[in-house]
């Protein structure tokens, strides 16, 4: 039992970094392109893109942070199966599983330090996402207003659905996000709220909350 705490303890730590390291893949992608690894300027991108900054870093902590939480289920094994408590069906491979679950969460460990030390963030990029996706989710604070006006929420529900697909349709065609226009002259819209409220309520920057005190908290 204390060999499969102590892994499993390890094996959290792993989860922990491999979910930052998946998140940062992602954001690493060229879809996102918000965060980037530490590229050293001699570093080679992938062979067949050269332009392309492969996220090794990340890829590598993933790839050791998957080895580590398997190896719980060893020690849950060991165990289960010993057999009246006086077999020793356990003693290579705790030769094997203890040293290296330790190693490879020491790691992942110092490849997050590095990653987080040297990361790069394009604010350029966070900006361009803002305006395209950012207006979609504040449409909840237009529901919620609107409401509170006196509108009925199943109506209001069908009028910002309406307008969201048609910017969609706009968005996807690699135009300009136009869901605050669409919003702004629907006239059934305009009886409860100005132009100026609109844009107020849809401005992605103001519709995070406490986010920033809590990551510069953390």
């Amino acid at each position: 039992k204390q060999a499969r705490d102590v892994l499993s303890a390890l094996a959290g730590v792993a989860a922990s970094l491999n979910k930052f390291a998946l998140d940062f893949r992602l954001m690493q992608s060229p879809a996102v392109g918000e965060w980037a690894e530490p590229f050293g300027r001699d570093q080679t991108g992938s062979s067949a893109m050269p332009f392309k900054r492969n996220p090794i870093i990340a890829e590598n902590i993933c790839s050791l942070a998957r080895y580590i939480g398997k190896l719980p289920a060893v020690a849950w094994d060991n165990a289960s199966q010993s057999i009246l408590e006086r077999s020793l069906d356990d003693s290579a491979n705790r030769r094997v599983i203890f040293p290296e679950a330790f190693l490879a969460t020491e790691e992942i460990v110092v490849k997050a330090h590095r990653l987080i030390s040297g990361m790069a963030l394009d604010r350029r990029a966070m900006t361009r996402n803002l305006q395209k996706y950012g207006p979609f989710a504040a449409t909840e604070r237009l529901l919620t207003l609107l409401v509170a006006k006196g509108a009925d929420r199943q109506q209001v529900h069908e009028w910002l659905r309406e307008a969201s697909l048609s910017a969609w349709e706009a968005v996807k065609n690699g135009d300009e996000n136009p869901l605050q226009y669409h919003l702004s002259s629907d006239e059934r819209i305009d009886r409860y709220l100005s132009a100026d409220q609109i844009s107020g309520l849809l401005a992605a920057g103001s519709y995070t909350g406490t986010a920033a005190e809590r990551a510069d908290r953390l």
